[in-house]
Order: C-alpha cells, then sequence, then structure tokens
C-alpha cells in the first residue's frame, strides 16, 4: 500500500541518518555499476591506436544547415609519432536574424623516441568558438603551445612534465601566460594481493588576471581472490576551475576601473566505490554486490564585488552535495529459466549556501542566504527490478519484466513547497512463438503506474495518476524472396488529478492510439529489391471522468506515412529511388461529431546514393524534395539533404 501524509506535515531536521545508511548497507551491500570508463582526462600519456579517418557529415533540416567535418591522422615512422586532429562544426539558421554559429578543434602533436626509457614531444592546438548571435560570451578561442617529456622507468609506470604557453581569448579580451604540470601513469602493478592502476594529473594555466587549473587521481585496487571472485576498490578525485569573463556592470567598472569582471567555477568532486563479483555461483547464480559514495562542492567566485550593490544576486554560491549508492543485482541461468533481480538504493543531499564578504549590505545577503537555502533538497530513491525468460521449449518463450520505483523528495526551507513523493510501478509481459525458421510472431501487454503526491497544500493541486495500458500483437516472417515485420499496438493513457473538483484549471484527461506499423522487402531480382516503411496512427484527446471511466473526446488525430522505395545495386554501388508520403489530419468536436481543424500533407520523390570505394571510402547521399499542401490550400516546397563521406585510409 502507498501512504502519503498530510498537509500538516512537519519538515525533517536531520536527513541523512547515519544508523540507517549503515543497515541498509549491510543488509543491501550495493552494486551501482561504476562508471563505464575513467574520465578520459590524460592528454599526454595515452597510447593512440593508429588511425588515418576522414568524415564529413552535411545536414539540412527545413531552414537549419549543420556540416561536421573530423580529419585524424595517427602514425609512427621509427622513433617519430605523429597525431593530427582537426574537427570542425558549423550550424547555419535561415531567418531574418541568419544564426551562425561555428565550432572548430586543432591539434597537432609530434614527438621522437630517444630510447624505451625516455620520449620528447612537443603539442599545439587550438580551439575556437563563434556565434552570431548576441549573447554573453559569443566569440572565445584558446591556443597552446607545450613542450613534454615522457619517462618510463618501468613498464608499469610512466611521467610525463610538460611546459608551454596559451593565448587566451575571451568577449574581445586577451590574456597571455604559462601552462605547467605533469601526468603520471601506473598500469597493472602487481603487488601481494592487488592489481594496481593508477592515473594522476596536475596542470596550471596561469592566464593572469585569470587562472585555469586541473587536479586528478585515480586509483583501482584490483583483488582476484579466485577464478570466479574478485574485488575492485576504485577511488577518484578531481578539481576543475575555470575563470571567465562577464561584462561588468556600472558601478563595478566606476569603482575598479575595469570593462569585465572575472568569475571563477570551482568544482571538486570525491568517488569512492567497492565492488565485489561472485561468478558461476553455486554453478547457477552470479552476484554483484557494489557501494559507491561521492561528494562535491561547487563554488562560484566573483573578483570584484562593490559593497553598495543593492541586490541579493551579487553574491558567491557555493553547493554541497552528498550521495550514496547502494545496489545488489543477482542473476540466474539454466536451461529453461534466465533471470536476474536488482535492488538500488539512493540518497542525495544538496546544501546550497550564500558567501558573505566585507562591506556588504547584510540585509541583501541575508535575502540571499534565504533565496539559496530554497535549493537545498533531500531525496530518497529505492527500487528494484526483476526481469527473466521462461524457455518452454525451442520455440516458445514468455519474458517478463517487473520495475518498482520510490522516491521521495523532501526540501528543508519553510518557504519551498515542492516536497512530493513519488511511486512508479511498470510492468511487462511478452509470449513469443517461433513457427518456423522463417516466421515467429509475439503478443505484448504493458503497464505503467504513476502517482505523484505533493506534500503541501500549495502545491498539492499537481497531486496525479497516471495510468498506461499498452498491448501490441505482431510477427517477423524472413524467406528467400520477401521479408515482412508488422506490428499492432492500442494504447491508452489516463491522468487523473486528485483535487480536480476544487481547481478550475487542471482537468483530468485521456489519450488513446492506435498504431499500424508495416517494414518490408521484396527481392526482385539480384541487384534490385523493393523496400517500403510506413504506419498509420490514429489518436483520440479527451477529458476523463474517471469516476465513471467515461470520456469526452475533444481531440482527433489522424497520422499517416508511406515510404516505397526501388533500390539497385551493382558491385560496390547503391542506389535508391521511390517516394515519401505523410499526412497529419486533425479534428475537433462538436458534440459526438468530428470537424476537420487542419490538414498537412506533404508528399515528393526521395533517393539514396551509396558508394563503397577501395573498402575504405564510403559515401552517402540521402535526399527528399517535398510538395507540402496545408488547409489554407498554399503548395510550399522543401528540400531535406544530408551527405555523408566516411574514408579510413
Amino acid at each position: 500500500m502507498y501512504f502519503y501524509k498530510s498537509f500538516s506535515y512537519t519538515k525533517k531536521k536531520s536527513y541523512l541518518d547515519k544508523n540507517k545508511l549503515v543497515i541498509i548497507f549491510l543488509l543491501l551491500l550495493s552494486d551501482i555499476a561504476f562508471s563505464q570508463s575513467q574520465l578520459d582526462t590524460l592528454e599526454i600519456i595515452i597510447t593512440s591506436p593508429r588511425i588515418y579517418s576522414l568524415s564529413s557529415r552535411f545536414d539540412k533540416q527545413l531552414n537549419t544547415y549543420n556540416l561536421h567535418s573530423t580529419f585524424q591522422f595517427t602514425q609512427q615512422y621509427d622513433n617519430f609519432n605523429y597525431n593530427f586532429l582537426e574537427d570542425y562544426g558549423s550550424t547555419f539558421i535561415k531567418s531574418p536574424d541568419r544564426s551562425n554559429s561555428t565550432q572548430n578543434h586543432f591539434i597537432l602533436n609530434t614527438s621522437y623516441n630517444f630510447s624505451p626509457l625516455i620520449t620528447v614531444g612537443g603539442e599545439v592546438s587550438n580551439n575556437l568558438f563563434s556565434d552570431s548571435r548576441r549573447i554573453e560570451i559569443n566569440q572565445s578561442s584558446i591556443s597552446d603551445a607545450i613542450g613534454y617529456s615522457l619517462i618510463t622507468p618501468y613498464n608499469f609506470l610512466s611521467f610525463a612534465p610538460f611546459a608551454g604557453y596559451e593565448n587566451n581569448r575571451q568577449i574581445g579580451q586577451n590574456d597571455y601566460g604559462a601552462i605547467y604540470g605533469a601526468e603520471g601513469y601506473f598500469n597493472n602493478l602487481d603487488s601481494t594481493d592487488f592489481f594496481i592502476n593508477s592515473q594522476l594529473k596536475f596542470k596550471n594555466v596561469d592566464i593572469f588576471p585569470r587562472r585555469n587549473l586541473e587536479r586528478y587521481l585515480a586509483i583501482n585496487l584490483k583483488n582476484v581472490f579466485e577464478q570466479n571472485f574478485s574485488n575492485l576498490i576504485n577511488y577518484q578525485y578531481f578539481v576543475n576551475r575555470k575563470d571567465f569573463y562577464f561584462a561588468a556592470d556600472s558601478i563595478s567598472a566606476k569603482q575598479f576601473g575595469i570593462k569585465n569582471n572575472v568569475q571563477s567555477r570551482i568544482e571538486t568532486d570525491n568517488i569512492l566505490q567497492d565492488n565485489l563479483n561472485f561468478l558461476k555461483f553455486l554453478n547457477l547464480f552470479s552476484l554483484n554486490l557494489t557501494g559507491r559514495v561521492s561528494w562535491r562542492n561547487i563554488e562560484s567566485d566573483t573578483r570584484y564585488k562593490p559593497a553598495n550593490i543593492l541586490s541579493p544576486s551579487f553574491f558567491d554560491t557555493r553547493v554541497n552535495e552528498l550521495k550514496i549508492d547502494l545496489t545488489s543485482s543477482l542473476s540466474y541461468n539454466s536451461e529453461s529459466f534466465d533471470g536476474k533481480i536488482r535492488l538500488n538504493y539512493s540518497e542525495r543531499d544538496e546544501n546550497n549556501l550564500s558567501l558573505n564578504f566585507p562591506g556588504a549590505n547584510q540585509l541583501f545577503y541575508q535575502e540571499s542566504v534565504d533565496q539559496q537555502s530554497q535549493k537545498n533538497n533531500i531525496s530518497e530513491r529505492i527500487s528494484a527490478s526483476i526481469i527473466g525468460d521462461i524457455k518452454f521449449s525451442s520455440s516458445d518463450k514468455l519474458s517478463f519484466s517487473l520495475f518498482q520505483n520510490k522516491l521521495r523528495y523532501d526540501t528543508p526551507s519553510p518557504l519551498n513547497y515542492d516536497d512530493r513523493d513519488e511511486l512508479l510501478s511498470i510492468v511487462g509481459l511478452q509470449y513469443t512463438k517461433t513457427f518456423s525458421p522463417f516466421f515467429y510472431a509475439f503478443l505484448n501487454m504493458e503497464g505503467t503506474f504513476n502517482h505523484i503526491v505533493y506534500i503541501y497544500s500549495e502545491s498539492s493541486s499537481n497531486n496525479n495518476v497516471n495510468r498506461i495500458i499498452k498491448l501490441s500483437t505482431g510477427g517477423h516472417y524472413r524467406g528467400k524472396y520477401f521479408s515482412s515485420f508488422n506490428s499492432f499496438s492500442v494504447s491508452a493513457n489516463y491522468t487523473v488529478y486528485d483535487f480536480e473538483d476544487l481547481v478550475s484549471n487542471y482537468q483530468s484527461y485521456s489519450f488513446r492510439q492506435f498504431t499500424a506499423t508495416d517494414s518490408s522487402k521484396i527481392i526482385l531480382g539480384r541487384d534490385l529489391l523493393f523496400n517500403h516503411y510506413g504506419y498509420i496512427k490514429l489518436s483520440e484527446q479527451g477529458n476523463l471522468f474517471w469516476a465513471s471511466f467515461s470520456t469526452q473526446p475533444t481531440r482527433y488525430l489522424a497520422e499517416i506515412y508511406s515510404e516505397p522505395k526501388l533500390i539497385v545495386t551493382y558491385n560496390n554501388l547503391m542506389f535508391g529511388f521511390g517516394l515519401r508520403f505523410y499526412s497529419l489530419k486533425t479534428y475537433n468536436y462538436n458534440q459526438s461529431s468530428k470537424i476537420l481543424d487542419s490538414r498537412y500533407n506533404s508528399a515528393g520523390p526521395l533517393t539514396e546514393i551509396s558508394m563503397l570505394l577501395y573498402k575504405a571510402l564510403s559515401i552517402n547521399v540521402t535526399g527528399w524534395y517535398e510538395f507540402i499542401n496545408t488547409n489554407s490550400r498554399s503548395l510550399n516546397q522543401q528540400a531535406t539533404l544530408t551527405m555523408q563521406v566516411n574514408w579510413n585510409f
């Protein structure tokens, strides 16, 4: 059962109960998945594979034109190493303002291996961003030149000090300064009980009056107790500081004699994880237990702060966050059944602070403190999921899934009424029958139940229950000359507000839809085939009266899409041509009669060309031309085009 508190709910003063967390950790242990990979933060100590690639893609959608091109070349000749990267992107929007934005990233790195012990190299890079819109930072560029030495005294240890110079331009102001730092890397250091991997980075960019810096440390300790039992401990620490300009207000400009003020954003993160893996537990089970604790703070610091600013928004802020994730998963595999159970507990505490400074108006400081405190929140989430496949025979399979999630969101501030509880349940069931090697059919049922309850009366008008039911069936036939996938589904979405009788602006509503989809292919000859993709969607929106389970239709939509296409292949050339048709009609209701409200029809030729040259160069062109007819009987024409070139030479 699901309970929620009355409007006399009293906010708690203590949020991360230590005893509760200890009990949960002992009972649940955990398994929040480790990051898929460590932060890709090392710039010098990297092992890049040999890459020779050129790719370019051009898209034209409506009035938006987009071009993205990348060229990368990495090679080693004797003791010389080369790495070249050029990445260019541009977006143009054809409008009265003619908006245009451009991004460019360029890197050239060369090095020479004097011996297995030492490598000396240099790198130049440039990052450019420009935007024609009148935004705060519409133009910026960073140009670097550094020299480095890579020292490898042992196979498992590398160390790389570096130094250089940077030109950093932002909103018309150039800053120059030194770059210096070092990187370090441990790779599979085998101690008595652990395999150790570690990354270290220290980088300073002193472009006075600004300063940017990076600090990064990652340590992995892996202990394999036996073949199917391992433990992995991971710790990551990183600090990132970025200083950027923004236009100074008139008071600051006059008092400090500046044109641009400086704001620093300093983020500090700590992550500690422990993962246990039991494979082939009792020869049938696999168990994964993981725990993760992370804490971070984000601080903003404005360089020049005049004391006579009469605004609470000028005070610097700090965000402190503590998060705990605990998860466990158990998998079972046999010839007749595969299943997995996953449990997760997560708790997050966010605290927002306003920072005082000497001479500040204390009335405005207190107002800033109150504003920031309204953002404080504590969230607690518990979820459980079960998935499985029951294999009745080689041709009959029943798949099921169940997901249950409970969220509790609290805000300490008496001025914030966003406190709420959410309950989400999702269940799915699908039966698949394989009649022959050429044909299988399926029957699928899905259901969703979502209940949102705002604790306080100030927001309780948003309380609602959302129910979604979907039934679908279909099949897939694959023959020598003909293949087709077809599906048919009906779905109903019902949203009911708890207090719609008291709040006239909130009306329960329903959305029901029928969908039929076809994707077919006919082989007409050795080098000729016919493809078709299309769907029909019939949708109805209406007011919902849940007590009597009746609806009053208010809007009806009929949507049709069809794309028949002939495809001719010759050696490594593929050419396709056909038609593209799209229709959307909307209707309003006059009592039970439908009245046409709007009509949109689009039809025209389409083409697709694909070429593969020398097994390395591929060229793809796709486009269509539309003749558009609307209910106003105006005829518009529009072209859509996509061009892509990939060359792995």
